[in-house]
């Protein structure tokens, strides 16, 4: 955990969606002693109001049908999400997966660990961030790798030119018209597609 991390956590929008007892009054003040900008929220709203970065999630089970109906809503990305648990059982154990906690704080809430879980889910959600943003960046690659693969046979087929020469071809155009190759390849796909029909 690096210290920008924890610099970062002063400047987040914290909602706490939890009733309005001392215990929710406490986590709000607890977290706003720490910097960040919390807001108490109870009952759970229809939807997430905006620029929320973390969700302190309260799993009441006279809420449960609230709480899977808010989930339904979260954005995608959603929030990082913590949720507070007072007992384990196998149904609230379901609604703490369904909502994609990346931690939990158990009741009755303490000081000690809410940093630590705090700084740790917002770590994991950074680090899951990341890993979207490589997944969709590899597919795009092996998309365009596949599309370039494609128009490289279809011009050798067509022309009769070796893959190296074919490849030139595609590369040259993409400079020609500047564009990507792989818009390139793209077009040769979709006219000798067209050519087919």
């Amino acid at each position: 955990m690096s210290f920008a991390l924890l610099h970062d956590l002063r400047d987040l929008n914290v909602l706490v969606l939890h009733p309005k007892d001392t215990e929710g009054v406490f986590l709000t003040d607890h977290l706003r002693r720490i910097g960040c900008d919390a807001q108490l929220v109870w009952p759970i709203p229809d939807h997430l109001p905006a620029h929320t970065d973390i969700v302190f999630l309260s799993m009441d089970d006279e809420a449960r049908q609230e709480i899977t109906a808010f989930i339904k809503t979260l954005p995608n990305p959603a929030p990082t999400i913590l949720a507070i648990v007072g007992y384990e059982n196998p149904s609230m154990l379901q609604v703490v997966l369904e909502s994609g906690a990346l931690a939990v704080v158990e009741r009755p809430i303490k000081p000690f660990g809410l940093l630590t879980n705090l700084a740790i889910a917002r770590q994991l959600w950074l680090e899951r961030r990341q890993l979207s943003k490589d997944v969709r960046k590899y597919k795009r690659k092996v998309h365009g790798d596949q599309h370039l693969a494609r128009a490289k046979a279809i011009l050798m087929a067509n022309l009769g030119t070796s893959e190296d020469e074919a490849y030139r071809e595609l590369r040259q155009e993409a400079m020609a018209k500047r564009i990507s190759i792989d818009e390139v390849a793209r077009a040769v796909i979709a006219s000798e597609k067209g050519l087919r029909s």
